[in-house]
Formats: structure tokens, sequence, C-alpha cells
């Protein structure tokens, strides 16, 4: 859910995609997938699928790219 109405706002795709582009920006723009998953959890619990979610939503706004070795990049 991107906005959520009856949920937490910290379960949102803005808050949880905004986590993750922050850990990217503190980690040069650049993470694997494993690193940035594991980052990621170490400020809110997220599982696999609802971080691909994220990762599908980074892609959708032009904000990150998942690169063929598996390196996700910042686009700005």
């Amino acid at each position: 859910m991107v906005l959520p109405t009856d949920v937490y706002p910290q379960e949102s795709l803005y808050y949880l995609g905004g986590l993750t582009m922050e850990s990217l920006k503190k980690n040069g723009s650049r993470m694997g997938l494993v690193d940035l998953f594991l980052e990621l959890n170490k400020k809110t619990v997220v599982g696999i699928s609802l971080f691909a979610l994220i990762l599908d939503w980074l892609f959708l706004i032009e904000a990150a790219t998942v690169e063929d070795d598996g390196v996700v990049e910042l686009c700005f």
C-alpha cells in the first residue's frame, strides 16, 4: 500500500522507500541487494516480499535501479 489509511505510517511504501534511500545515501549511493536488505532490517523489520515491493516502488518512481549484478543504485 502506497499511502495507508488504516495502518501505521511506518508500514507505507513512502516511509520504507525513504529508509531505503537513506541507507543507500549513507553507503555511497550503491549497495548489494543482500547488504541493503540487512541494513534496512537494522532500522525496521521487513520481509523479503516487502523489500522487493519497496525496490519496485523506487524503480517506478525512477529513484533507484537494480543492476544485473545485484547492485542497487540511486538515480540522483
